[in-house]
């Protein structure tokens, strides 16, 4: 949802605000330890690092527009990619809308299994 709460990309446009778009940036050890502490830019599950030389790497993480300026303007040399918010309204329109198993009358299809109340698997750890 934007601020207006209009939902994003109910209006047309491919890209908004507050869009997240991958980002790698390119650091040293020092300013990686910077830019983690400071807590501003979304890291993923875990810092990603790839080595360039042996006193710099590319961080990956996840930026609007207005962090990846302030991080151009702190002299970081960053390569923009996928706006993964456009990505992810795009893969939310696939989805198709109401009930697919028809209140009930439709049985669900396709991998898995039909678990009939607590089945002598439940709990144990898969091995």
């Amino acid at each position: 949802m934007t601020n207006d709460q209009t939902p994003a990309g109910d209006d047309g446009r491919d890209e908004y605000p507050d869009d997240r778009f991958v980002v790698t940036v390119v650091v040293t050890s020092e300013q990686a330890a910077d830019l983690i502490g400071r807590g501003e830019l979304d890291l993923g599950d875990h810092p990603t690092f790839a080595p360039i030389d042996e006193d710099r790497a590319r961080l990956t993480v996840f930026a609007s527009r207005s962090q990846i300026g302030a991080l151009q303007s702190e002299g970081f040399d960053v390569e923009v990619g996928d706006n993964m918010s456009a990505l992810g309204r795009a893969r939310a329109s696939e989805v198709g809308q109401g009930d697919r198993f028809d209140g009930g009358r439709v049985a669900p299809r396709g991998i898995g299994r039909k678990i009939g109340g607590r089945g002598p698997d439940v709990g144990q750890v898969p091995s």
